[in-house]
């Protein structure tokens, strides 16, 4: 309940929706038409806010809905692990530092998939070694199974199957939905390695470094290293070691090395594999690494005797203090930021409305999307990762509805070129232009 207390009064619910959150209540709200689904999305965050997008149009009341589930994923995953550490309280720990993360805290009320992913992975973790270590335990192999885990069997079939079972129900409705929407499934690889600029070695630890604090997403990354953000990594790298040698020393190394190896695997495509990020790709890396670093700060209390285990909960304290304080500061940046981006979608609505565009309408170019949404219009687009429409479809929206182009910084492409050109000022960026069909006048009747 911490969690989604600090969540509510750090970002607010009646935040505007993101550009991806747009995406996905759109498949089921009846604020505008559904947004382009691109191929790499899945479904699940679709579902996840169904039951109150699909009858109710309100933000605050969507955000409370996820403030709940978020907070309910969080304590029922780090709840799994509490049944398989022998260190008292550490998954509580572990719990406490993901959810102090201004990320965590950023995303707790927002329309999408990584803390839910980050939980679903905390939680396979926990329920494999379970089963591991308990075969006769039932509920160990359907938690694993509804976490749709993919980590190593231990050489035991039942393991192996839950597994197998959860890749299945994991992966089916995709590859369903490749099949019918996107000619196949290799076809829809394909396609969503495009959209990620293309899935090759590339060294991007300097890109995720850059954005431990800021902005939500950069492609391409330019933005400079602001260390005091990576100070926590430091800290990993130090606890972690301490968790893996303590668990060893307990006769328990896997509790230690199977979330380790996890926490790498899932870092390792957004580190080495594509050339852009954002800091909430590796919730489920931080949620996983911190299961695993966690008995590291006991160990490193437990060893401390005398005078220097007050010394050493005094540092502990400090740090702790320290850390809050950073993310606190990351998270009113990134959330002011946030307010004053997408109260200027809201500025562009009202000029096109000003401008006769309203639904029926069509809204292409420069952040057609999360604008079209709120205009309640269709976005369509030509172009870009994005791509749904051909060219000659454009110019026939703009030739018989009410359509709209938006360019920032640039000029419109050459079919749209003696378009009405209308300048949107007092934004938070200049550059942005309006564009609208030149139509020939009525004739008096």
């Amino acid at each position: 309940m911490i969690f989604a207390a600090v969540s509510l009064v750090a970002v607010p619910a009646s935040l505007d929706l993101g550009w991806d959150e747009v995406v996905y209540v759109s498949q089921h709200g009846k604020h505008a038409p559904p947004a382009f689904m691109s191929a790499p999305r899945a479904r699940g965050v679709t579902l996840l806010v169904w039951p109150v997008a699909s009858w109710l149009d309100s933000t605050v009341v969507l955000r409370l809905f996820l403030t709940v589930t978020a907070a309910a994923s969080l304590g029922l995953a780090f709840w799994v692990w509490s049944r398989v550490s022998r260190w008292p309280g550490t998954a509580a720990i572990a719990a406490g530092l993901y959810a102090s993360l201004w990320t965590a805290l950023f995303y707790a009320n927002a329309a999408m998939p990584n803390h839910y992913t980050a939980m679903a992975t905390v939680a396979a973790v926990g329920c494999f070694l379970l089963a591991a270590a308990e075969p006769a335990r039932p509920g160990a192999y359907l938690g694993l199974v509804a976490a749709l885990a993919a980590v190593p069997a231990f050489r035991r079939w039942r393991l192996t199957a839950a597994v197998v079972a959860g890749l299945v129900l994991g992966g089916a409705p995709w590859a369903v939905e490749a099949e019918l929407r996107y000619g196949g499934l290799l076809e829809r690889i394909r396609q969503a390695g495009h959209v990620q600029g293309g899935a090759k070695p590339q060294f991007s630890l300097g890109h995720v470094i850059s954005t431990l604090d800021g902005p939500i997403l950069c492609r391409p990354c330019g933005s400079p290293v602001r260390w005091p953000a990576v100070l926590w990594w430091l800290a990993l790298a130090v606890l972690m070691p301490l968790a893996v040698r303590a668990a060893h020393r307990a006769g328990m190394a896997r509790t230690a090395w199977l979330p380790f190896v996890v926490a790498v695997a899932m870092a390792f495509p957004y580190l080495f594999l594509i050339g852009y990020s954002a800091p909430r790709f590796l919730l489920p890396t931080y949620a996983v690494a911190l299961v695993c670093a966690a008995p590291g700060l006991a160990a490193l209390f437990s060893t401390a005797v005398g005078q220097w285990r007050r010394v050493v909960a005094a540092v502990i304290a400090l740090g702790f203090a320290g850390h809050l304080a950073i993310q606190a500061g990351i998270l009113h940046h990134v959330v002011a930021e946030q307010v004053r981006g997408r109260g200027d979608w809201t500025r562009l609505v009202q000029t096109l409305q000003s401008q006769g565009v309203r639904p029926p309408c069509v809204i292409s170019g420069h952040e057609a999307i999360p604008i079209a949404y709120y205009a309640g219009c269709r976005a369509l687009e030509d172009r870009g990762y994005n791509r749904n429409a051909s060219t000659a479809q454009l110019r026939q929206a703009a030739a018989t509805g009410r359509f709209a182009l938006l360019v920032k910084g640039s000029a419109p492409p050459d079919w749209a070129k003696d378009c009405h050109r209308i300048p949107v000022p007092n934004l938070t960026t200049s550059g942005w232009e309006v564009c609208l069909p030149q139509r020939p006048a009525t004739a008096p009747k």
